[in-house]
C-alpha cells in the first residue's frame, strides 16, 4: 500500500475517533509506537497523520508528553457585529489586549481603497495580541482614519476596548460590517506571538466596519489560533416566489 494511501487511511480512523462525542479536550493520544503497531505501519507514515492532524487544528503536541486531542474552541456567531471584548465577555472569559504597534503610517493604495480615504492622507495602524482568560487568541491589526487615530491615540493602553473609545472619545456608532473568512498560514513569528503549540494554519478575518452614516470607520485583518476559535452563523433560507 503507498504511503500516502496508508496516512489517509490513518488520518480517517484517528479523526472518526477525534470527533466522537465523548472524546474530550486534552485526551491523550496513542504513542507513535503504540499506533504504529496498531495499524501497521512506520512511524514515519504516523508523523505525518498527526502532523496533519496539528495543521488543522485538532490536535497539539508536547515536547516529550505526546498528542492531545484539541476540542476547546471559541464559539463567535459571524452573523453579528460585536468586538472581541463583547465576544469574550459573553462567554464569561475575560478579554485581553497586549499592544505591539501604534502609529500612523502612509497611505497605500490598497488601505485608500478599504478606508475610502485620499491616498495622502496618513493611517492610524494599531497592531494587537487578543487574548482571552491570558491566553493568546489572535493577531488584531487595524487601520483607522487620521482624525480618529489622533484623538485615541494616548489612550490606546493594553486591555482597553477600541470599540468603546471610539464611542467615547469620537462619538462615533458602528452599525454593520463587511467581513471575510478564509483560511491561511502563520509565519513563525506570528505562531510565536500565539503560543506554546500554535497550530500552522488560521482563521483569517477581515473586516470593514461602518458608522451610521455609511461612512468606513476601520479595516480589520485578524489572525486566529485556528484550534482555539471557531465561526457560526445562522442562514435563513430564501423562499422562492410563489412557494408555500
Amino acid at each position: 500500500m503507498p504511503r500516502t494511501t496508508k496516512t489517509s487511511h490513518v488520518l480517517e480512523v484517528l479523526l472518526s475517533e477525534i470527533n466522537r462525542p465523548e472524546a474530550q479536550h486534552g485526551d491523550c493520544l496513542p504513542s507513535e509506537r503504540e499506533l504504529g503497531e496498531r495499524f501497521q505501519v512506520s512511524r514515519v507514515v504516523i508523523r505525518g497523520a498527526l502532523a496533519r492532524l496539528e495543521e488543522e487544528g485538532l490536535i497539539y503536541r508536547m515536547q516529550g508528553k505526546g498528542a492531545f486531542v484539541c476540542k476547546n474552541k471559541v464559539n463567535q456567531n459571524a452573523s453579528h457585529l460585536t468586538s472581541f471584548t463583547q465576544d469574550m465577555l459573553q462567554r464569561n472569559m475575560t478579554p485581553g489586549a497586549k499592544i505591539l504597534v501604534k502609529e500612523f503610517i502612509p497611505c497605500t493604495p490598497f488601505l485608500s481603497s478599504k478606508l475610502q480615504i485620499p491616498r495622502e492622507e496618513p493611517v492610524f495602524m494599531l497592531k494587537r495580541l487578543r487574548t482571552a482568560d491570558g491566553s493568546p487568541m489572535a493577531i488584531e491589526v487595524c487601520f483607522l482614519r487620521e482624525w480618529i487615530g489622533k484623538r485615541i491615540a494616548d489612550h490606546l493602553v493594553d486591555d482597553v476596548s477600541l470599540y468603546q473609545l471610539l464611542a467615547g472619545k469620537c462619538g462615533i456608532q458602528l452599525k454593520y460590517a463587511m467581513q471575510t473568512i478564509e483560511v491561511g498560514s502563520l509565519e513563525k513569528t506570528e505562531r510565536d506571538l500565539l503560543g506554546q503549540n500554535c497550530p500552522r494554519c488560521t482563521a483569517i478575518i477581515t473586516r470593514q466596519t461602518f458608522d451610521v452614516d455609511n461612512n468606513v470607520v476601520e479595516f480589520v485583518e485578524s489572525r486566529y489560533r485556528s484550534d482555539r476559535y471557531l465561526f457560526g452563523m445562522l442562514l435563513d433560507m430564501e423562499k422562492p416566489e410563489g412557494s408555500a
